[in-house]
């Protein structure tokens, strides 16, 4: 039996440097970041780079504390 093979990781954050999946990019109806609150738009699905999910979280958690 063939195990099962993780999709690429499309896409590296740039605050630091881990892969992860944005499911718009990925075709997704909707992506993970969606279930953050919003600190700044949704990038369309050619946009430069996304935050991982931990970085995405840290910038989320320093503009509520600012």
């Amino acid at each position: 039996m063939e195990k099962p093979v993780n999709p690429p990781q499309a896409d590296v954050c740039p605050a630091c440097g881990a892969g992860f999946t944005c499911g718009n990019k990925a075709g997704a109806a909707e992506c993970w970041c969606s279930d953050f609150p919003p600190l700044m738009s949704v990038p369309e699905p050619l946009a430069a780079a996304c935050y991982c999910p931990a970085c995405l979280r840290k910038r989320i958690e320093a503009v509520k504390a600012s």
